[in-house]
């Protein structure tokens, strides 16, 4: 950890009521987790802690409090409401909810006593004072409140005054500026990049799991569970290697939005990223697949381009020129092969991988299009994750070939290197006698 994130932990540490609004990307997360553990840890007063957020963020918490604060005993609210209700009774030293589940139970099924501390997580989901969503965080039993966000006042001060309103209830409805300004004083811990800049590593690397939505996972599951009787029935050709490729890509492609339902956890994070970058903000999204990416720009609303392989080299030299030269804030979306290799694109802020390639290499070499030498910012990447998927499996062989930071440190390796049989096996969780059960199975059958 860095210097200026030790002043969070003591910050957030000491504060009964406070608001931590650092700058995205400086690790709000990671300040938070450390935080609590010691708290709880060396404070007699708080033995049970709910911390709230996103429900696309639920399982990065679990992963972030696994990391930073191991002594802790964590879960995640699951289950209809007699289940919920359970996490809320039972005494679990720390659980982990999304606003719907609070919002849903917040009022009639979380007892008076439950908690001493209470984590809002992006908490200008509450900015709206009088919604239900934030009625229920504000009637959440506690003696301690914690906020993070690190856009508190998105359209103007009725957003920051219903933060305000959470940490500290005997705060007023549209105070004179200059008591709110006061009360920030008081209660927020703000810091920009630009502040802590000589703390930095010229590369902040940061992983993101999220949850699958339902209708995303009924859909990967109806594949899943499948998929042996699918390589049966792809493989009267012989190409074992194709069909399990297919396959994966078939996975993969639901990991990032299901087509039928036109829903997406991935997409839902990066719309949050992308609000909270800020109006200079120069935003790469890299990913894999081309129908991906056309698909997050009939949603996309910030000014845009497209840059894959298969355009005119004249029409991706003007979407580079667009992502370089008009205002900002601007995005570009990339194919991995396409903008990996021989473009500067050093005006970039953030980098977005939206899905992981096969080959570590060819993600740093895209890293590199923005990481150049003339930089004098850090530069914020971000790697998506879709939990309990193969792409565990596949970030876990990425990870065993090399480290992506010291890649990005030190020498990029830029051959080529695809998954083999035995790992494209070991991602889709098949055995030799899977195999071997689906392929003769079909020759029967012929």
């Amino acid at each position: 950890m860095h210097d200026y994130q030790w002043e969070g932990v003591a910050f957030l540490y000491r504060s009964h009521s406070g608001l931590l609004a650092d700058e995205m990307g400086l690790g709000k997360t990671v300040q938070t987790a450390v935080a609590l553990g010691l708290l709880m840890y060396a404070q007699n007063d708080v033995n049970r802690t709910i911390i709230v957020a996103p429900a696309s963020l639920t399982t990065n918490w679990i992963e972030e409090l696994e990391k930073w604060a191991p002594s802790l005993t964590v879960r995640r609210v699951q289950g209809d409401a007699r289940n919920r209700e359970a996490f809320y009774l039972l005494p679990i030293p720390v659980i982990v909810a999304s606003y719907e589940q609070v919002r849903l139970d917040g009022l009639d099924r979380i007892p008076s006593n439950a908690f001493d501390l209470v984590i809002l997580d992006e908490a200008q989901r509450i900015k709206n004072r009088a919604s239900t969503t934030s009625l229920a965080c504000r009637l959440l039993p506690r003696k301690r409140s914690w906020a993070l966000s690190a856009t508190p006042l998105e359209n103007d001060e009725a957003d920051i005054e219903s933060i305000l309103g959470f940490l500290d209830p005997s705060f007023g409805q549209s105070p004179p500026r200059s008591a709110l300004k006061k009360k920030l004083r008081s209660m927020m811990l703000r810091r920009k990049k630009s502040d802590v800049r000589g703390e930095l590593p010229p590369v902040i690397i940061q992983d993101i799991k999220i949850d699958l939505s339902l209708q995303q996972r009924n859909r990967y599951e109806d594949i899943w569970f499948s998929r042996t009787n699918t390589i049966g029935d792809g493989t009267s050709s012989g190409n074992v290697v194709s069909v399990l490729l297919g396959l994966i890509t078939r996975l993969k492609t639901v990991c990032n939005f299901d087509e039928s339902t036109d829903t997406s956890s991935k997409w839902d994070v990066l719309r949050d990223i992308l609000d909270q970058a800020g109006n200079s903000a120069r935003i790469l999204v890299f990913s894999q697949f081309v129908e991906t990416l056309r698909w997050i720009s009939k949603r996309l609303e910030l000014p845009h381009s497209l840059l894959t392989g298969s355009m005119p080299l004249t029409r991706r030299q003007k979407s580079i020129n667009e992502f370089k030269g008009n205002p900002a804030p601007r995005v570009l979306l990339v194919s991995l092969r396409a903008g990996g290799v021989g473009l500067n694109l050093g005006e970039a802020t953030h980098v977005v991988l939206f899905d992981r390639w096969w080959n570590p290499a060819v993600e740093v070499q895209a890293i590199f299009r923005a990481h150049r030498f003339e930089r004098n910012d850090p530069l914020h990447v971000i790697r998506f994750l879709a939990a309990d998927t193969i792409e565990d499996q596949i970030a876990k062989i990425l990870d065993r070939k090399e480290d992506l930071f010291d890649e990005v440190i030190e020498s990029v390796e830029t051959k080529s290197r695809s998954f083999s049989l035995q790992e494209m096996m070991r991602i889709l969780e098949l055995t030799e006698n899977d195999l071997f059960s689906a392929t003769e199975g079909k020759r029967t059958k012929s």
